[in-house]
């Protein structure tokens, strides 16, 4: 638990130096471009894609590192090997990792399911569905900021949780996701670097294993488990730990605790949303869920308490 307090805290430095603004699970990096432009300068720039630990570099002290990424002298996974392998980036539980270069236990809070080709007029995501969007050039997802927009509460909004259902990183000879980015042609991104959630109306409770396995679960059958889990669209997209009974998840506010796996759904999608009463799907903005779904569907009532989870 103390490495998720660690970033969530360190999420919390990073956002008060941006204006507030949480990163988001992907976002661009303007990184130097060697080539010398038309005046004989440097300092063209070119865009890469990031995971959300990149851009926590400078205040976990590896500014050095981080530096390097910006230069462009090296941005493949085998970067991500100068870091110790007991790193931040990796729940001390996570023994599936323990040696693999790049690896990464934990995932942010990422609202629902991003839409597939959302727009200018229609973002990957709604603000009030989650924390941390994918920024990524032509995404177009929302930037939450700390304070008035997150309306249930710093301290009961999840920033991120650890998951150890994701594929593993890979090697330097076949390079997977890494903390540092996403490898190229990499697919359903954020099921690697985030977690969501999803209504069911069938089952709104207990949404049915297609949509989201219950957590700290693997309830594949033998043959789907030869697959990997980012070919399981958002089933997988949410926490899950080695504790048997428990999963750790640190807020918004820089708060860590346990929850249990098997926590009320509905309590789950009250501590996603910073903004409950205005949950909605990405794709219908105005039809709010707490105004649309029959009433024993609707998440915000009653509130959550302490004891819930």
């Amino acid at each position: 638990m103390g490495n998720a307090s660690q970033l969530a805290r360190a999420n919390l430095i990073r956002a008060t130096s941006n204006n507030g603004a949480v990163a988001g699970y992907l976002e661009p990096l303007h990184e130097l471009d060697k080539t010398k432009d038309s005046a004989g300068g440097q300092g063209v720039r070119a865009n890469i894609a990031v995971a959300w630990p990149t851009k926590l570099l400078p205040v976990i002290e590896e500014a050095t590192l981080y530096q390097k990424i910006v230069d462009g002298s090296a941005v493949d996974a085998s970067l991500c090997a100068q870091l110790p392998a007991t790193g931040i980036f990796l729940c001390p539980s996570d023994s599936q990792l323990e040696a693999a270069p790049g690896g990464l236990s934990y995932v942010v809070n990422s609202g629902m399911p991003d839409l597939i080709s959302p727009s200018k007029n229609q973002p990957s995501d709604l603000k009030a569905n989650g924390v941390c969007y994918d920024q990524r050039l032509g995404r177009f997802g929302p930037q939450v900021r700390l304070g008035h927009e997150l309306k249930d509460g710093a301290s009961r909004t999840i920033l991120l949780s650890e998951n150890i259902h994701r594929d593993p990183p890979g090697s330097a000879q076949q390079p997977g996701n890494t903390w540092l980015r996403p490898a190229a042609g990499a697919t359903n991104l954020e099921q690697w670097y985030g977690m969501v959630w999803v209504v069911d109306p069938q089952n709104p409770r207990s949404p049915q294993a297609s949509l989201m396995d219950r957590f700290n679960r693997d309830t594949r059958s033998v043959g789907e488990q030869s697959q990997p889990y980012a070919a399981s669209g958002t089933r997988f997209a949410r926490p899950a730990s080695w504790h048997p009974d428990v999963f750790n998840v640190a807020f918004c506010g820089g708060n860590a605790r346990e929850i249990s796996r098997d926590i009320d759904y509905a309590v789950y999608q009250q501590l996603m949303t910073p903004d409950g009463q205005k949950a909605a799907p990405a794709d219908a903005p105005d039809e709010r869920f707490e105004k649309t779904l029959p009433d024993d569907e609707r998440f915000m009532n009653p509130p959550i308490t302490d004891a819930d989870y």
